[in-house]
């Protein structure tokens, strides 16, 4: 069995919640949709969308589209 996941604390149920928001906006927007899109959308700062769209690349659930122009679900 493993151990019981450590409580969220700080800014992390925030990040957790904004990160879910950008998923749930490329479900809604539709493949293509772009980080500008999405932030402006969102209302939120640029640099914040951008960071977010970033881990969520990383992590497989988004993916680039191939000619750099939006995003889609991974």
């Amino acid at each position: 069995m493993s151990p019981d996941p450590a409580p969220l604390s700080g800014r992390q149920p925030k990040a957790v919640r904004s990160a879910l928001a950008v998923l749930e906006e490329v479900v809604a927007a539709g493949p293509g949709v772009t980080a500008k899109e999405i932030s402006s959308a969102l209302k939120m700062p640029p640099a914040t969308t951008y960071r977010l769209l970033n881990l969520l690349v990383a992590e497989g659930y988004l993916v680039r589209l191939p000619d750099l122009r939006g995003f889609a679900l991974g």
